[in-house]
């Protein structure tokens, strides 16, 4: 039990030490980075990271899938919109829910019926999410094919 609250230490330990150091390096305009790009997932991935530790140290904490899941989404997200601010993230919502209640229902042993709907139901709004956000663009692309076929066969009829 000893070598596992070790290994965690170890690993928090170097979390902390690489925030720490990168930061000073900013503050000392050593390293120049777009820290706006970082706050959100890293405020958002700790906490994650931390409840997926309660799972990975005691399987049965199966509960603990929940928050790390969509913290760990939303911290994606986040990353994901810094960097990419004109990019739809709304449908890496629903597919992170789903990822996770999957997950919920895998490692339960099928137990958690509940978490399967949820998975279910979570991976149908992540398509229809992704395909509305595809929608402004189908749409546009179909008036314009439409539009040069009617003009192309007006021209061969005659």
């Amino acid at each position: 039990m000893e070598s596992r609250h070790g290994e965690r230490d170890v690993l928090w330990g170097l979390v902390l030490v690489t925030a720490g150091a990168l930061l000073l390096l900013g503050s000392l305009d050593i390293v120049v980075f777009p820290w706006h790009v970082l706050t959100g997932p890293v405020v958002l991935g700790i906490p994650g990271l931390i409840f997926a530790q309660v799972f990975l140290g005691n399987r049965d904490q199966w509960w603990a899938i929940i928050p790390s899941g969509v913290l760990l989404t939303l911290a994606s997200i986040a990353f994901i919109d810094g960097l990419l601010p004109r990019l739809d993230t709304g449908w890496l919502f629903f597919l992170g829910l789903a990822i996770t209640f999957g997950l919920v229902w895998r490692e339960t042993g099928h137990a958690q019926q509940w978490a399967r709907v949820v998975a279910v139901i979570c991976l149908g709004f992540a398509g229809l999410t992704l395909f509305g956000s595809l929608l402004r663009f189908l749409i546009p692309l179909a008036l314009l094919g439409a539009g040069i076929y009617l003009l192309a066969g007006r021209g061969r009829i005659q």
